[in-house]
């Protein structure tokens, strides 16, 4: 299965806010008292970023591999001023260390009872206010990430117009969110994780206009593994949950990805599964045991978190071993299968689509960066290996069209292998998963190219997570971007209404035209101006071929055994 995610998932700590506090807004009480029914919550006004916030607030508990559930009955009034438990981070696809990926540090307390929202809202929300709700998934491969600190978006609120409520929540993960096989199948379930995201959003419909939002307004927003898990909300359930859950009204109406993240999605008994749950039971001893379920399901947190990142260690470089499985309900095949029916058969009915423009980069083997091999038997042999390591279900010949797809006589000589992997890896992985989601959605869809440089994987989140002037970023570019990304949750979901700087940005069309916006900035200097344009998605050219016809070679014949 594959790689992933990174950086932002976490996005940055949250930093001295650079925007100027309101001279309207006054210290505040803490709101009132919020009763879930099955437990009461004190919230507090934060006096630096001038929202009401909710901390720590269990949506629901789940016993290891099982679904989550409602909580007990607490009698006890809460306080909800601290951030609840992380959840125990689970596995990391850069071979195993996070010293490379930015904005991802150590977490404190990790625990399996972890499963908490987080809510920021303005003071005008309780008011009567029926806000717009912004649901907001982290990221991280689906084995590392947390929604605290790392996810704060006061700033990118605040610059919005304070307008909607923000509802930030955690999942499971790593083994703990996405063991899969036989045994899970039989006497857990599978993919956890999204099933603990969807109860979340159920959540959400159940509670949040308690909070002052509008449950008939949300919308949902994730980044690489957190925008991968929106993908996969868009297709769940044969695209209607609705039916599947015995719902009144969606869960949600709009989506946002920014960079979603697709590893191959393969069946949950698939060989490299099995292989991947007996490697884990037996990096714990369970192997011997009557039943390695059981074994696995009560061994301690911290012995299996450590086998996970163990194994990931030993796999293939940007390679992720606990992600989403095809499961047969919850997902019933893979993505480009399910996207090709178009948006009939797709939950949710609006998206916007970011991708950074050079996504692939941070993931190549960084050990060929500097290689200077002309060889052509040698490059070859560097691309299949690494190719191999990905895609483990490509066979032999199929791993050589894509090497003819990307041939090693249009990439630079120093680092050959690197930018031809680096390009399938953009392509097949993050890239035309977005361009997937878009032209299913056609008419009500928006995509989006961010190209400030660097625009790497990850590196749009400085513009909307934390510190959001900070890094001498023109404050133009901050308004071109999170402005439209404003305007997707706000009003008709339309980011053409931008409500940070109205006239920064040219009118951005819906993609059944094949054209999109490229945000950048005049120079490569952070501190330009934003210099935004709408060009057409042909133009976008890489080994020769332009993004669509990429995206149709990768949702093709190759896409089977790619797991796509």
């Amino acid at each position: 299965m594959l790689l992933l995610t990174a950086l932002a998932w976490c996005g940055s700590a949250a930093l001295a806010s650079s925007i100027p506090p309101s001279a309207s807004v006054r210290r505040l009480p803490p709101p009132p008292v919020v009763d879930l029914g099955y437990a009461r919550y004190q919230g507090f006004f934060n006096d630096t970023t001038e929202l009401y916030e909710w901390r720590g607030i269990r949506f629901a508990t789940a016993a290891r591999f099982q679904a989550p559930r409602t909580p007990k009955k607490t009698v006890a009034v809460q306080n909800a001023t601290e951030y609840g438990p992380t959840c125990w981070q689970g596995t990391v696809g850069l071979k195993g260390t996070l010293g490379t990926l930015p904005h991802i540090s150590t977490p404190g307390e990790q625990s399996e009872d972890c499963l908490f929202v987080n809510i920021q809202a303005p003071p005008r929300a309780l008011k009567g206010g029926k806000l717009p709700v912004l649901v907001w998934i982290h990221g991280g491969g689906y084995g590392i990430g947390d929604s605290s600190t790392t996810s704060d978006l006061s700033e990118f609120l605040r610059l919005s117009g304070s307008n909607f409520v923000i509802v930030r929540t955690s999942y499971r993960l790593g083994p703990f969110g996405f063991l899969a096989g036989e045994a899970v199948k039989k006497h857990g379930v599978l993919n956890a994780g999204l099933l603990d995201q969807q109860f979340a959003l159920q959540w959400v419909q159940q509670h949040v206009l308690k909070f002052g939002g509008d449950p008939g307004h949300v919308a949902v927003w994730g980044v690489s593994a957190g925008a991968g898990s929106i993908l996969n909300h868009l297709i769940a359930n044969g695209g209607d949950t609705i039916s599947a859950l015995g719902l009144k009204k969606p869960l949600f109406q709009a989506a946002i990805t920014s960079s979603v993240f697709l590893p191959p999605q393969v069946e949950y008994n698939a060989p490299s599964v099995e292989k991947a749950y007996k490697r884990l039971a037996s990096a714990v001893n369970c192997t011997g045991a009557a039943s390695s379920f059981d074994c696995l399901a009560k061994v301690d947190a911290a012995k299996l978190a450590a086998a996970a990142f163990a194994n990931a260690a030993a796999a293939p470089w940007a390679v992720w071993t606990y992600v989403p499985v095809i499961d047969g309900s919850f997902l019933r095949d893979r993505a480009s299968v399910l996207l090709k029916q178009g948006r009939a058969r797709l939950n949710g009915k609006f998206l916007t689509a970011i991708n950074n423009a050079d996504e692939g980069a941070i993931w190549a083997d960084p050990t060929l960066a500097a290689d200077s091999t002309t060889d052509s038997t040698a490059l070859a042999s560097q691309f299949d290996r690494l190719l191999a390591g990905l895609f483990p279900q490509l066979n032999a010949s199929e791993r050589q069209v894509v090497a003819e797809y990307y041939p090693f006589s249009r990439a630079p000589s120093i680092g050959n292998t690197v930018a031809r992997i680096s390009a399938v890896i953009a392509d097949s992985t993050f890239n035309c998963p977005s361009y997937w989601l878009a032209e299913a959605f056609g008419s009500s869809a928006h995509k989006g190219t961010f190209a400030i440089s660097p625009a790497s994987h990850g590196w749009d989140t400085f513009y909307y997570l934390g510190d959001i002037f900070g890094g001498n970023r023109s404050r133009s570019s901050v308004e071109s971007f999170d402005g439209a990304l404003a305007g997707a949750i706000l009003g008709s979901f339309d980011p053409n209404n931008n409500p940070a700087n109205s006239h920064l940005n040219p009118y951005w069309p819906t993609f059944d035209t094949r054209r999109e916006m490229v945000f950048n900035t005049t120079t490569t200097d952070l501190s330009s101006p934003a210099d935004p344009r709408i060009v057409k998605t042909s133009s976008l050219k890489r080994f020769g071929k332009d993004q669509l016809e990429r995206c149709e070679f990768w949702r093709g014949p190759i896409s089977k055994n790619a797991g796509l």
